[in-house]
């Protein structure tokens, strides 16, 4: 954690931080994010900041901690603790003095802020120090007065808003009125390499299968979403039920910070739809690739809308099919008719029949499914896509020409 030297704070407006830049030096980013638990935002700030180390830039993480800290560290990503998750006036302001801190002190030429949760905090320190601003929406951001302000704020910065489908473009530019040229649509990527199944271990598979305690030739299904309503857990339940089959197990990977009782109440539907002993509620998993190897399926049956969704892209690159309903982004992460079903929300009698169909593939129709799967992410998200426009959007930011033709319009 960054110690700050009470006897040296002043009520001054600090000075604006000129980025390091030049011949020679090292472009230094800074990203934002609640934490580093285990979850797609957090995967996908590592991922970046670890590539962005190794092609010669700088990067700082600046988060509430978690689990894959220490995969940053080991990778010469330098972390920095701060609750920036949270809530509350000396919250906020216990940040806003540590994020000062690391400014003047790291000079970074740029901020990514990874979420609307921590685009507050992002929004007035670029503004006060000049900086450009990235800021990651992968999740559609919820309508209320205060979201709506900062996001009218951000139109006037040197900002760029990165999405990962069109579904959450559309939502900036028809909901909030960004402009259509503050917007940068660019896809999730995926690590086609460490999504491998010939890279599998055999001790890796039993590890996980040990810890999820699964029977031999089990069927199973795998979800991996939030503990919070409209993710879809019931509709699940329910045609699981239906399905009336004891060699069926369904995992469902997900933490319940947002709302702790659901899982009771998950619980209770699973004792309520006679599903004891078939379903097991993990709060994360580190070692996905394994997950969607074990996987007879992966499914994303939410009601609510998401911006993306990782664990159905890396389902397909293991070469597992996936079920998902036609619900914010979902459609665009697959390949309806090819390589998933796509079911309309909350029609569990059209889950069941998908799961019932995708448990009676034959070994013949399984493989040809998973090089048709694999292929299709290979061509559409590959990492290595993915990183380059990335770094394409900090590299435009970062231009002096650029920025001052924002500065003018």
């Amino acid at each position: 954690m960054v110690t700050i030297d009470k006897s040296k704070q002043s009520s001054k407006v600090p000075t604006a931080v000129k980025p390091a830049l030049g011949r020679g030096a090292r472009t230094t980013i800074l990203h934002l994010c609640p934490d580093l638990e285990p979850g797609e935002v957090a995967r996908e700030v590592i991922d970046l900041s670890i590539l962005t180390h190794r092609s010669g830039w700088r990067s700082l993480v600046a988060s509430g901690g978690g689990l894959l800290v220490t995969e940053a560290e080991r990778a010469a990503v330098r972390h920095t603790r701060m609750p920036l998750g949270k809530q509350g006036l000396f919250t906020n302001w216990r940040n806003r003095v540590q994020l000062e801190a690391l400014i003047q002190r790291e000079r970074p030429a740029l901020v990514h802020a990874h979420g609307i949760s921590v685009l507050h905090h992002a929004s007035g320190l670029c503004r006060l120090h000049h900086l450009p601003l990235v800021a990651d929406i992968t999740q559609p951001p919820i309508n209320h007065q205060r979201h709506r302000r900062l996001l009218e704020q951000l139109k006037g910065q040197n900002c760029y808003f990165r999405v990962p489908s069109a579904y959450i473009a559309q939502q900036l530019n028809e909901h909030y009125h960004i402009p259509a040229d503050q917007i940068r649509h660019i896809q999730p990527g995926i690590d086609l390499l460490w999504y491998d199944a010939v890279r599998l271990t055999p001790e890796r598979l039993q590890a996980l299968n040990r810890l999820w305690r699964l029977p031999e030739q089990a069927t199973v299904i795998v979800m991996a979403t939030p503990f919070a309503p409209g993710y879809g857990h019931q509709q699940l339940l329910q045609a699981l039920a239906k399905l009336k089959r004891k060699d069926i197990f369904a995992v469902l990977v997900g933490d319940d910070r947002l709302t702790p009782d659901l899982r009771s109440s998950i619980d209770e539907m699973v004792n309520r739809f006679g599903l004891n002993g078939q379903v097991i509620t993990p709060e994360y998993c580190l070692d996905w690739p394994a997950a969607c190897w074990l996987a007879s399926m992966v499914v994303a049956t939410n009601t609510v809308p998401r911006g993306q969704g990782i664990e159905l892209l890396a389902a397909q690159a293991i070469g597992r099919p996936v079920i998902v309903t036609d619900c914010g982004a979902n459609r665009e992460m697959v390949l309806s008719g090819e390589t998933a079903w796509v079911i309309s929300p909350n029609d569990v009698k059209a889950l069941t029949a998908a799961l019932n169909e995708a448990i009676q593939l034959n070994t013949a129709q399984r493989i040809d499914l998973a090089f048709r799967t694999r292929d299709f992410v290979a061509k559409v998200f590959p990492q290595e896509i993915w990183f380059d426009a990335m770094m394409g959007i900090y590299e435009e930011m970062l231009t002096p020409t650029a920025q001052a033709n924002r500065k003018a319009a």
